[in-house]
């Protein structure tokens, strides 16, 4: 198992247990290293029956922090997120978001995360940089559940 496919299956324990956006993006993913893919469902969209910001700023964050993850081995804190909203995903379309850690040091790491359509089409782009003065983590060496 790949370190970002044993980091989402963290991820996805820890947010089940929690309520809202969390539960439900993480509800329908599919990992294969830092590339996730979903279906934009009707619950993740607003009034016209495209994707919500709000799950597309979300998606950045969580992407974006699994590619540190594999980098560095530990989560960080977020200090900046920028996103630009370039082109609507409706509901019912499958979409990729792909996450890379550009640089990581010892205080800042900095990452890209970009989600497409199923035509290829860039419909997100966002940068995220965290502070990384929090501890390692230690990862789990038997197969998760």
């Amino acid at each position: 198992m790949s370190l970002a496919t044993a980091v989402s299956k963290e991820l996805q324990k820890t947010l089940m247990r929690t309520s809202g956006f969390g539960q439900k993006t993480m509800s329908h993913l599919k990992v294969t290293d830092v590339t996730f893919k979903m279906t934009v469902e009707q619950g993740d969209g607003n009034l016209y029956g495209t994707m919500h910001g709000g799950l597309g700023a979300s998606l950045v964050d969580l992407c974006s922090t699994v590619a540190i993850f594999t980098k560095c081995n530990r989560w960080g804190i977020s200090t900046d997120m920028q996103i630009s909203y370039l082109k609507a995903a409706p509901v019912g379309q499958e979409i990729e978001i792909v996450g890379q850690c550009d640089k990581a040091g010892k205080t800042l790491a900095f990452s890209s995360c970009f989600i497409y359509n199923n035509k290829g089409d860039l419909l997100i782009k966002g940068q995220h940089t965290k502070f990384m003065g929090t501890p390692y983590v230690e990862l789990p060496t038997e197969e998760l559940d």
